[in-house]
């Protein structure tokens, strides 16, 4: 009996020896392969600054602001220098700053709207026709509005969502009928005539700032908050990832795809009020110089600060962008095609950049959504 305990005990530990030798092999192992991920010319923990934030891969676009201050102030000092100059480019970016955000969340969940410019001179021409020839009042005339977005919205879901079809053709196929509504409802002309009332909606708050600016923020403030720190958010990246794999996990993934596009129409009719507001008047084409500045500073923002659709990195390509174009202008250089150069380029350049990012990482980056710093591969899990 007292030799049994003792091959019992010596077999005890034996055992005890053999999970301690197991478990320092797989700790080994993680850490090869651990080494191994780190292995990338994107990864900027090999940068020779201390903080990788502040890596020009990471904050690219805030280096092209102090090279763009740089050039104009040795060019143009005594228009650049001036509060009157970047209190134009907040007031002129602040409608746009609000489209923008609105388009983040569908591409969040992988889809396009290509008709967010038909919707803001379809929500721009309505509230106009509502106001000066139905003789509506504001409040109602505003809901008017804003409900052509909520129905424009409802319908490109449902052609995504319920037909399967393509959300870049869907969009496209909903902004030419947008295109001729605008035509029809303002006789392919342009509305003037608005009460005061609601021009004050976008007049001077302080400093030569509009009350557009304001509504940018807090529409900013407000979405990126949903998209960082709630589930809605995670739900709506993790769709935006791996639709099939996020459905398989329990993720309503047809919910967030049609909620996204809704979202998005409401965003860009919101702004088509703030466009007629701020002019005080509207046509059937005011909200086409929208399309290609939005689609460039969302794209251009995902290569900062997250490596992906994020809020402050769209907010802030649209003010760099925004404030090249109006120092081109201000040295004489175009005055009516410079945006439009000024924009395409930018877009181009963010889609090649990830493109190349693409073909760097090889197979872990086969989406336009990766995210290199996300090694565990947590962007997919909601």
């Amino acid at each position: 009996m007292k030799i049994d305990d003792q091959t019992g005990e010596v077999r005890a530990r034996l055992v005890l020896e053999k999970n301690k030798i197991t478990r320092r092999h797989r700790v080994k192992e993680k850490k090869v392969e651990r080494s191994d991920r780190i292995d990338s010319r994107f990864d900027t923990r090999r940068s020779p600054l201390k903080w990788k934030q502040l890596h020009p891969r990471n904050i690219g676009v805030v280096y092209l602001y102090g090279l763009i201050w740089v050039v104009f102030t040795l060019w143009i000092p005594e228009t650049w220098l001036t509060w009157l100059t970047h209190r134009s480019v907040l007031n002129q970016i602040a409608i746009l700053v609000a489209v923008t955000i609105g388009l983040l969340v569908p591409l969040a969940a992988g889809v396009f709207d290509l008709s967010i410019a038909a919707t803001i001179s379809a929500s721009s021409v309505t509230v106009a026709w509502a106001l000066v020839e139905a003789q509506w009042s504001v409040p109602v005339s505003i809901a008017a509005a804003l409900a052509v977005g909520l129905v424009v919205g409802a319908f490109n879901g449902f052609l995504v969502v319920k037909i399967h079809i393509d959300s870049f053709i869907a969009t496209l196929g909903t902004s030419s009928v947008l295109t001729a509504y605008a035509v029809w409802r303002s006789n392919n002309r342009s509305i003037l005539g608005f009460p005061d009332s609601f021009k004050d909606l976008t007049t001077e708050l302080a400093w030569g700032i509009n009350k557009t600016v304001l509504y940018a923020l807090v529409l900013a403030f407000v979405v990126w908050f949903v998209f960082e720190h709630t589930a809605l958010g995670r739900y709506l990246f993790a769709t935006g990832g791996a639709r099939e794999a996020a459905r398989l996990a329990g993720v309503q993934t047809d919910r967030y795809v049609f909620g996204s596009l809704v979202t998005s129409a409401m965003f860009a009719a919101l702004g088509g009020v703030l466009l007629a507001s701020q002019f005080g008047s509207t046509q059937a084409q005011s909200g086409a110089p929208y399309l290609l500045p939005a689609f460039a500073a969302a794209f251009l923002g995902s290569t900062q600060f997250k490596r992906r659709f994020n809020v402050w990195g769209a907010v802030l390509a649209v003010f760099v962008l925004q404030s090249g174009v109006k120092g081109l202008q201000l040295a004489g250089i175009g005055s009516t095609w410079i945006e439009s150069l000024f924009f395409g380029i930018a877009l181009i350049v963010a889609v090649g950049f990830s493109s190349y990012r693409k073909r760097v990482h090889g197979q872990n980056a086969e989406e336009w959504w990766f995210d290199p710093a996300d090694r565990e591969g947590h962007h997919l899990k909601p």
